[in-house]
């Protein structure tokens, strides 16, 4: 395994290696000033100033706001996607077992954190007025709505269930997206083991047959 680029280490690695690095870099400290300043208050002089950079770096890179914001979008949106289709991928392949595992994935950390969700809806503020962003936003979304569906589609032939996969996925998805603001706007406190829980309670509900197939730990 190669070692991790770091500032100690900068130095000795390769042109290739030293500009991703800088690059992360450069997202992450777009993110921080997301959080904080929103994106409109988001400047090149700012993200330099946060990730300890000239301005110069920044251009360098990325040559300009625009295109910054648009990377720090796809990052985002190759790391959720990527996220939940790993977690499909390790998972038990039957259907309760891979909702189960999606639940879980949209909860996992580095994904459902208040900074990342924070930068998230900073994005879908501003999809309206840049069909870029909405674009991306739906594509990332889409994909999760479709799977999703697909496995209520399945689940819905079992004994007991009474909701319509598409009526049993919007409440799935509704929840999660409602959660997902909790951590966001509401009180401190939440917990990751505690949104995973409501939502499988919620499982219970619509899949009679969930306790039958063990839960993924």
């Amino acid at each position: 395994m190669a070692t991790p680029v770091t500032e100690k280490n900068f130095a000795g690695r390769n042109r290739k290696s030293q500009s991703e690095f800088r690059k992360r870099q450069l997202i992450d400290a777009t993110m921080d000033c997301i959080d904080k300043l929103g994106i409109s208050q988001t400047t090149l002089a700012r993200i330099a100033e946060r990730a300890g950079l000239s301005q110069g770096n920044v251009v360098f890179h990325f040559q300009s706001k625009e295109a910054l914001l648009d990377q720090t979008l796809r990052f985002l949106d190759d790391e959720y996607l990527s996220n939940w289709q790993a977690a499909l991928a390790a998972a038990e392949p039957d259907p309760m077992s891979q909702l189960c595992a999606l639940i879980k994935a949209s909860f996992a950390p580095r994904i459902c954190n208040r900074r990342k969700i924070s930068v998230w809806y900073a994005f879908w503020g501003e999809s309206r007025s840049r069909p870029k962003y909405m674009r991306v936003c739906g594509a990332n979304d889409k994909a999760f709505s479709d799977k999703l569906l697909s496995l209520c589609e399945v689940l819905a032939e079992h004994p007991g269930v009474s909701l319509s996969p598409a009526t049993a996925a919007l409440s799935i998805e509704g929840m999660i997206n409602g959660l997902w603001q909790n951590f966001l706007l509401g009180p401190p406190g939440l917990k990751r083991e505690q949104a995973v829980q409501s939502v499988f309670e919620l499982l219970d509900a619509i899949y009679p047959e969930l306790l039958r197939y063990p839960r993924p730990d």
